[in-house]
């Protein structure tokens, strides 16, 4: 994983945003953010965990064979910014792409590439990387200014990357996937083919992320409503009970709402990890912070039964098994 090094705090934020920021944070478990540099792109935090994972899966760049890149924050829209990491990385003989599907992308990442390996000859290492840079997206004026700001506290910069190979035993088990597109008009980035940008959208700042005018909120319990029943789905497939879960991983946005999914699970907290406190909430990278934190602590084992459950604007939940080799 990747940091960057400029670190703010919830102090920090209720200063620059003249609101209690500690208050409305304490409860989600969001306790620091990280800002990318000016001149730090989203390819840049991506090369610097893509270099980390590969050493520590005892790899070179000419290995990987497929990159995947899940962000809703690239370099440009066009083109790919995993192109651009297949470059800055060295990677000479990888494919890549990019996915988008906000919060969630990551897990669907992981699937992607566990299908590449398993249905494409000569595709052995997938490195798929989780990065964002949200923070050149948010409105960082005092809050009355903003009637988005609540979304400026949440968000941090980063990167994660894990390196997918073949094995003996199956490491890869099931997948699943749901959308509610009703909800597309909840929160976004409102700027592309569909609403182009134009001087006066600059200057209002509504290019930035906010809340849609017109559009949908979400219920306060839309994920810890569907997580539970969405991973029970995904662990019958795989012949497989939550009982049998060593690690659940999700976004690490809102700490009740993961209180709640393992509740609905009948498992203990020990049963996940929680990095926001530590490392903030960094989208699209969040839960591969919060596995390799996990695997920093010896909190898996070969073996274990790992799930990971995201979510993402739009609206998109999605869910990966795997067993730990």
């Amino acid at each position: 994983m990747y940091l960057p090094q400029e670190r703010v705090t919830n102090a920090d934020l209720s200063a620059i945003m003249d609101y209690d920021v500690e208050s409305y944070l304490a409860e989600k478990g969001i306790g620091v953010r990280y800002r990318a540099a000016p001149n730090e792109a989203t390819s840049d935090m991506g090369v610097r965990a893509a270099r980390e994972a590969l050493l520590r899966a005892g790899l070179v760049p000419e290995d990987v064979d497929l990159i995947i890149l899940a962000t809703d924050t690239p370099d440009f829209i066009s083109p790919p910014t995993s192109a651009v990491i297949q470059h800055k990385l060295g990677a000479t003989n990888a494919g890549a792409f990019d996915i988008n599907a906000a919060c969630t992308d990551e897990t669907i990442a992981l699937a992607l590439g566990a299908h590449y390996i398993a249905l494409e000859p000569g595709i052995d290492h997938v490195l798929v990387i989780g990065a964002y840079g949200m923070t050149k997206w948010l409105d960082w004026r005092p809050y009355g200014e903003s009637v988005s700001k609540v979304l400026a506290m949440l968000f941090s910069d980063g990167a994660g990357a894990v390196v997918l190979s073949p094995s003996e035993e199956a490491g890869y088990l099931s997948s699943k996937m749901l959308t509610e597109g009703s909800y597309w008009d909840t929160y976004g980035i409102y700027l592309g083919t569909g609403q182009p940008p134009t001087p006066t959208m600059i200057e209002t700042r509504r290019h930035c992320l906010r809340f849609h005018e017109n559009g949908h909120r979400v219920p306060a319990d839309f994920n810890s409503s569907r997580w539970p029943r969405l991973l029970r789905e995904t662990l019958r497939v795989a012949n497989c009970t939550p009982d049998d879960l060593n690690l659940v991983l999700m976004n690490q946005v809102d700490l009740s709402t993961v209180r709640i999914t393992l509740e609905g699970l009948g498992l203990p907290m020990d049963r996940t990890h929680w990095v926001a406190d530590r490392f903030g909430y960094a989208g699209s990278a969040s839960v591969f912070m919060a596995l390799y934190d996990a695997v920093e602590q010896g909190k898996l084992s070969a073996g274990d039964l790992v799930a990971f459950c995201t979510s993402g604007a739009g609206f998109v939940l999605s869910t990966a098994l795997f067993r730990w080799r």
